[in-house]
């Protein structure tokens, strides 16, 4: 990623705290919505946004930004694969 690139990323990223560097579990092919990305910590994130790439195992870094919502505590959750980010959303497990 060049300079500019790197730039134009970073300023996306403003407020948003570092919670995890991992890898993507096998194949990763972009997000399309609604799509589980697993990652090798065990965390899993459905995609929210749509882009196509594909890499074996990537690096993923997992970021997060708390926002308050109507008195209750959200999490906005953007992971960098690849570099591009992406907008993802928490999967929960039953």
């Amino acid at each position: 990623m060049q300079a500019d690139g790197t730039m134009r990323h970073l300023r996306k990223m403003e407020g948003y705290t570092i919670v995890a560097v991992t890898s993507v579990d096998g194949e990763f092919q972009g997000c399309d919505f609604g799509r589980v990305i697993k990652l090798l910590n065990g965390m899993s994130y459905k995609c929210s946004s749509y882009s196509y790439t594909y890499a074996y195992s990537p690096d993923a870094i997992v970021f997060a930004k708390a926002n308050a919502y109507q008195g209750k505590s959200l999490a906005t959750i953007k992971l960098l694969i690849e570099g591009e980010i992406f907008d993802m959303e928490p999967v929960f497990l039953k």
